[in-house]
């Protein structure tokens, strides 16, 4: 026995080493409860999240619990049982057995704890809110049977040394969310951006490329990626594109740099605005490639025509009705649009009034130029 403190003492930075390995990845909690589970003695435990508002907790990991119990306890006792409504009020950090949340006597008498703890041999409980705000509490929680007996200072000694590098990888995960909802944002509008879109670092390699200029290096027509890097077929257009790399991902030039691809296809040259990334530089020698340049291509040769989809979406228009508008933009007469559908010139002219009117234009030439401004994007 003397020699358990030393085994738990050794056994906390695997603990610690397994909290921040879950921020990135949210399965590997699951390794986390179960050493926890071994550390503190108890075979079962978890993590849940308080809604005040709906007043309801919600499980987001566990071990040892069956899946069965998890669902009863917040379907049938969750809102009744006393330790969960006297640790609902516990502050941020607080670290307590049952037996400090309430007093026994009240919650041996409650249902839950007579209908769902007894039977289960859960009788005994430790826990501790991590973090606490108006919009919620998340709590880590452990029971265990008559047996074992109450959960000791040993015990709790173990969550309070945890207790910050949880609430720590609880607000990680949380930032590391956000951001990952917002690049998803970005990158899904980028797919849909009509030009060639790229990141690199300041090796040349391709860190994020959008549909478009994914088609524009699969061509390989005066473009290209090899070993992952960024390369050009032109060897002058490679020592230029070297060299504004260079000066642009050291920090020597905070400029934009403009430069054009020769393509042997023979097609009018690549037109690309090169543009730096203040402060991407890594802080660490260690850290990973961050990009340094976003590079934006524009392709002369292409006419990229309005998505249908997208002028329905925004005019309310009819699937004909927008097939008109794209063909409108193309350069097309109303005779030449009918003769295409295979419908009357008189048709044509009378889904072009109504396109009129639903964009709120008064000329062909008006509705054309709205179009062109408001779709830039295609799906």
């Amino acid at each position: 026995m003397a020699d358990e403190p030393r085994l738990h003492s050794a056994v906390i930075p695997d603990l610690i080493g397994l909290i921040y390995d879950s921020v990135d990845d949210g399965s590997r909690w699951l390794s986390f409860l179960e050493a926890f589970a071994s550390a503190v003695r108890t075979p079962c435990c978890a993590l849940l999240i308080h809604n005040p508002e709906s007043d309801r907790f919600t499980v987001v990991r566990w071990h040892g619990w069956l899946d069965q119990d998890i669902q009863l306890y917040f379907d049938r006792y969750g809102l009744i049982d006393p330790l969960r409504l006297a640790t609902a009020r516990w502050p941020e950090g607080t670290v307590g057995s049952d037996y400090e949340a309430c007093p026994r006597e009240e919650f041996e008498a409650s249902a839950a704890f007579r209908e769902f703890y007894a039977p289960r041999d859960y009788v005994h409980g430790m826990g501790g809110v991590i973090l606490a705000s108006g919009t919620g509490q998340s709590v880590i929680t452990a029971q265990r049977g008559c047996k074992a007996g109450p959960f000791g200072e040993e015990e709790k000694s173990i969550l309070r040394q945890l207790m910050p590098h949880l609430k720590r990888a609880a607000l990680l995960h949380g930032e590391l969310g956000s951001l990952r909802r917002e690049v998803a944002t970005f990158t899904g509008h980028l797919e849909r951006y009509p030009y060639a879109f790229l990141l690199i670092d300041a090796e040349r390699h391709v860190l994020y490329s959008n549909a478009a200029a994914r088609e524009i290096l699969l061509a390989r027509d005066g473009l290209g990626v090899g070993n992952g890097r960024l390369s050009v077929i032109s060897p002058k257009a490679e020592a230029a594109l070297s060299k504004a790399v260079d000066e642009l991902g050291s920090g020597q030039s905070r400029g934009l740099r403009r430069m054009e691809i020769l393509r042997p296809s023979r097609c009018k040259s690549y037109r690309v605005l090169l543009m730096p990334i203040h402060d991407a530089r890594p802080i660490l020698p260690l850290s990973v490639a961050v990009p340094a340049i976003s590079l934006l291509v524009i392709d002369p040769e292409s006419a990229s025509s309005p998505d249908p989809e997208v002028l329905r979406e925004l005019f309310s228009l009819t699937p004909a009705e927008a097939r008109v508008a794209v063909r409108l933009v193309q350069g097309q007469s109303a005779a030449e649009i009918a003769a295409e559908t295979g419908t009357s010139a008189e048709t044509v002219r009378t889904h072009l009034k109504r396109i009129l009117s639903k964009t709120g234009t008064n000329r062909q030439g008006e509705l054309i130029s709205l179009i062109l401004r408001s779709t830039r994007f295609r799906i």
